[in-house]
């Protein structure tokens, strides 16, 4: 017979070995699970751009924006406009007067928009009646049906011009001239100090050289130029040539930066 303590050590070491190659082989296994965990997110900043996460952009990047041109919404929804590029110095102004509801580009005879804001396009005396009356909020349910100026009847500008009219605002007041004119740069300026409802000043002199007492509306540019709404011309190096052209047509890229800089400025 074999003593039972002849085989006793033999069975308690191959029962110890099979415990711990047991054990290696658990945390072989932890280990190997962290490392395919780590290869995850790693992976994870390619699998998913943008995130903020990892080495990925820390702004997502949405379809909505365009690389190139400025994308701004209207009525809610994203428009690319095409001739007006993101780093042109207009730009800022024209998302800020659309992102406010001022103006929103050209639309086709249907509403739809063309994604086009015309920067180097003139603005006429129809276009401005509009935009004054988004700033001012008015209401055009509340304007009546009369119409002084024959010209806006039947035209898409007819409401906003009867409402000119009816505020009293200085260009529409006496219902004269074709609201398809051109409108000259002091008349914007004029008509977007009245729609914000500033109380315009006599007339100091002392700003521009070409606004005398003989310009219309001489004395709601002087107190645009001293609020900081409008600065007059430059030269080539940037310095003020003391000029404003009253009298000379606005394109709509200048209309933007005025209008965003009155409704700033006087916290309408």
């Amino acid at each position: 017979m074999i003593p039972a303590f002849a085989v006793a050590g033999p069975l308690d070491d191959a029962v110890r070995d099979a415990a711990i190659f047991e054990q290696v082989q658990e945390q072989m296994s932890l280990e190997q699970s962290a490392q395919d965990a780590d290869a995850l997110r790693e992976a994870g900043d390619e699998l998913f751009p943008g995130t903020g996460q990892g080495s990925g952009s820390s702004r997502p990047v949405t379809l909505e924006e365009d690389p190139v041109f400025l994308t701004a919404r209207v009525d809610g929804v994203p428009v690319i406009f095409r001739d007006v590029p993101k780093d042109a110095w207009f730009a800022p102004y024209v998302r800020d007067v659309v992102g406010k509801g001022i103006v929103s580009g050209y639309r086709e005879s249907d509403g739809t928009l063309k994604g086009l804001f015309g920067p180097d396009d003139p603005l006429t005396i129809a276009e401005l009646a509009k935009i004054a009356v988004q700033v001012a909020l008015v209401d055009l349910s509340s304007c009546g049906s009369g119409l002084k100026n024959a010209t806006a009847a039947g035209m898409w500008a007819e409401p906003y011009v009867r409402c000119a009219e009816r505020r009293g605002w200085a260009v529409y007041a006496d219902g004269s001239g074709d609201v398809q004119r051109l409108a000259s740069r002091a008349q914007v300026v004029a008509t977007l100090l009245q729609a914000l409802g500033v109380k315009i000043e006599p007339r100091t002199g002392g700003v521009f050289r070409d606004v005398d007492s003989s310009v219309e509306f001489a004395a709601a540019v002087e107190m645009a130029a001293r609020a900081g709404v409008v600065s007059g011309d430059a030269d080539a190096q940037g310095n003020p040539t003391g000029l404003f052209r009253p009298v000379d047509p606005v394109n709509r890229a200048e209309v933007a930066k005025i209008v965003a800089q009155a409704v700033q400025i006087y916290e309408y």
